[in-house]
């Protein structure tokens, strides 16, 4: 008889996301502890105002460490929808996509202080859970950043500094956080963005870059495994 493998909440939660201060959508999430590693899924839904209104379902795998191993990504534009396969392996990455008919492949390094990016924070999450941050403190690393059009792997440098440590008014009552910028060289501070997070790195609050008044994504609920 094969073994049965039972999964077991980590966290769950749904973000709130804006545009110019107007909410225009949500995302939903999971993690679980699976037999080895981790796993991710949640969808996101983009509705007016929001200026490109879409619909997207993904699946991460992780390591215990929360080093992302694989992305499978469902993404839903009108009509078209595209499938995007990310592995690793032998510190490569390694990537399929297919839409309307045709397929693109890519592959490139993926050495071992290397991060992913991908439109949800749980790659936020994902960053701080491998890297050690205090007040002033910052860390620089290369990322293969994951997103629309085609939702292939464009290569940059991230750097993530912690500015600032307090207490966020979360809807469920006053938490000790830290505030980061999320920037990538070369180009200046000013053109990224900010963000709170508790001190398990989810991110509780992003800004529409470095202005705390203007909201980008908030976590309304979240609910942590026993």
């Amino acid at each position: 008889m094969s073994p049965v493998f039972t999964t077991r909440l980590v966290a769950a939660g749904r973000y709130v996301i804006f545009h110019a201060g107007r909410e225009c959508g949500e995302e939903r999430w999971c993690i679980e502890s699976a037999a080895v590693g981790l796993v991710a899924t949640g969808e996101q839904h983009m509705i007016p105002p929001h200026p490109y209104p879409n619909a997207s379902e993904y699946r991460v795998t992780l390591t215990d460490t929360m080093r992302p191993t694989g992305l499978e990504i469902l993404w839903t534009v009108g009509a078209r929808r595209l499938r995007a396969l990310h592995a690793a392996s032998d510190r490569t990455w390694r990537v399929r996509i297919e839409t309307e008919g045709q397929v693109r492949e890519q592959q490139g390094d993926f050495p071992d202080f290397c991060e992913v990016e991908y439109v949800t924070h749980l790659f936020n999450t994902f960053i701080l859970a491998r890297r050690d941050f205090q007040v002033g403190g910052e860390h620089e690393f290369p990322v293969l950043r994951i997103g629309p059009p085609w939702m292939a792997v464009t290569p940059e440098r991230m750097l993530v500094r912690c500015v600032e440590r307090g207490t966020f008014d979360a809807p469920w009552g006053a938490t000790a956080a830290k505030r980061y910028e999320l920037s990538l060289p070369p180009r200046p501070v000013e053109e990224g963005y900010t963000f709170w997070a508790d001190e398990d790195g989810l991110v509780l609050e992003s800004c529409e870059g470095l202005d705390v008044s203007q909201p980008w994504m908030r976590l309304m609920e979240l609910t942590r495994g026993a």
